[in-house]
């Protein structure tokens, strides 16, 4: 039995799907919805009485109960091997219409491949389609206080001035010969090709075993430059390290320009002047080094929340006061603890000096002003913290340092494993989509276990926040050894 998320990833790779066909992987959503989407929906669309799905489900059960109800949530159908499951049908004499959903705000593809798969399935159920509908959720909706389902989504038959349902019908999507591929596909057959997703967001968890026996890239790797569309195409006439990149192939950047310079200059490029000069806009003490995390939730849970919004669920922070002593101080939060976060905050930051964080301006000062927005009482003062911040990912975006065991890569994470011998993976918590996860699960757990979700929380954010001075420290000393 196959599903369309296995022709999709089939399709976007062969030999990921052919690895990962065995796992069983939980899936765990990057956005979270406590509430149960099919009852909202249920209240938008005046729903009141309806078949509804369940896991595995027989295949014909919809054709059991098809004369006993005027809508259908979540029915399965196959056909063959495939198996599909729609989220919405609604009954209309001999005709159905279809309802698919948009987990989220703006749309800017549709998913056709999946609203071509299910139509297909269905019609050769001898089910007719007519009206095809997307439902989504309004951006422009805020919980009152109060979830309303008949305010929180928007549904069109619409896309872009054209009918949904004219754009399924404009192209035929032939899923059997698709499986017969997927059935007669096996890696020891098949040579092993590079692809955009072997080192898309990341190195493809597979990629090991389709090139076992891959050398190991120099750090100075022509394939580590950064913002080149012609890096493979180098690479491919033979030329392997930055130092020898060819002029004509660059498109020119500064941060190119650091990485080929701390190629030929033994391993690091410093441009010393423009880092001095932004070193010393931090003089000022105290100085502050700080990090957020947050969880997105896909429906607006809280009050004065928005589809997609934020709640910031912790903080930590090191301050070097005037003397030059360290302070530690750590928020971890619970449900919303939004203003229980913004006061905590406005205790522990001293209130002057700069402040430091990693791309600051698309993450913690884009918080503080939505925090802000929504207890104008504090806002004063959140939008006074907002503009003492200074985002230390400039001297690496700006090509101001570069060092060639970053490998085009300056993440802060990446940036701590060089300028000291503090890790990521010495932790139970390691990166900020496993603390999102885990402060889910915390209100959930028992207290002993609750308890070492805490601590794990705080000695990853505070690693974060600490990694921030490291990052700092490294670059004084950089300017310091220079001279």
């Amino acid at each position: 039995m196959y599903h369309i998320s296995d022709i999709k990833r089939f399709l976007r790779c062969e030999r990921l799907y052919y690895y990962s066909k065995d796992e069983n992987n939980v899936f765990k959503p990057y956005l979270r919805s406590d509430e149960n989407f099919s009852d909202l929906l249920k209240k938008f669309l005046g729903i009141e009485e309806c078949y509804e799905g369940i896991r595995n489900d027989p295949a014909d059960r919809f054709f059991q109960e098809i004369d006993h109800f005027e809508w259908f949530i979540h029915p399965r159908f196959m056909d063959g091997q495939m198996r599909v499951n729609v989220p919405l049908m609604h009954k209309k004499g001999d005709l159905f219409d279809l309802y698919f959903v948009y987990y989220g705000t703006l749309i800017r593809e549709l998913d056709l491949l999946t609203y071509r798969i299910s139509v297909k399935v269905l019609e050769r159920q001898g089910i007719r389609v007519d009206d095809v509908y997307l439902i989504y959720l309004n951006e422009d909706y805020t919980n009152d206080g109060q979830l309303d389902p008949e305010k929180l989504f928007i549904c069109t038959d619409v896309f872009k001035k054209q009918r949904i349902r004219d754009l399924i019908r404009k192209e035929e999507v032939d899923y059997d010969a698709c499986i017969r591929q997927m059935e007669s596909f096996t890696a020891e057959n098949v040579p092993a090709t590079k692809c955009r997703f072997c080192k898309l967001n990341g190195l493809c968890d597979y990629y090991d075993r389709c090139f076992p026996d891959e050398e190991k890239e120099a750090d100075d790797s022509i394939l580590t430059l950064v913002s080149s569309q012609n890096k493979n195409r180098m690479y491919r006439q033979g030329i392997r390290s930055l130092k020898d990149a060819d002029p004509e192939l660059l498109e020119g950047n500064k941060v190119q320009y650091a990485q080929i310079m701390a190629s030929r200059n033994g391993g690091v490029f410093l441009d010393r002047y423009p880092l001095q000069q932004w070193l010393e806009k931090l003089s000022d003490r105290p100085i502050s080094f700080i990090d957020f995390e947050w969880d997105r939730y896909l429906i607006p849970a809280y009050e004065k929340m928005k589809p997609m919004d934020v709640v910031c669920f912790e903080f930590a922070l090191y301050y070097i006061d005037e003397e030059g002593h360290m302070e530690h101080r750590t928020f971890v939060g619970t449900e919303d603890c939004r203003r229980e976060f913004v006061e905590a905050l406005l205790q522990y930051l001293p209130e002057k000096g700069p402040i430091l964080a990693y791309n600051a301006q698309g993450a913690e000062c884009l918080r503080l002003i939505e925090l802000s927005q929504i207890y104008p009482e504090y806002e004063e003062r959140l939008l006074k913290i907002v503009d003492r911040f200074y985002d230390l990912s400039v001297p690496f975006t700006e090509g101001l340092v570069y060092d060639i065991r970053m490998q085009g890569n300056y993440t802060l994470k990446k940036l701590v494993d060089i300028c000291s011998n503090y890790s990521y993976s010495d932790l139970d918590i390691y990166d900020g989509m496993e603390a999102v996860f885990n402060w889910r699960d915390m209100n959930k757990s028992d207290p002993e276990v609750s308890d070492q979700i805490m601590e794990n929380l705080k000695e990853y954010c505070s690693l974060d926040a600490y990694g921030l001075f490291l990052v700092y420290r490294w670059l004084i000393q950089l300017i310091v050894e220079s001279k």
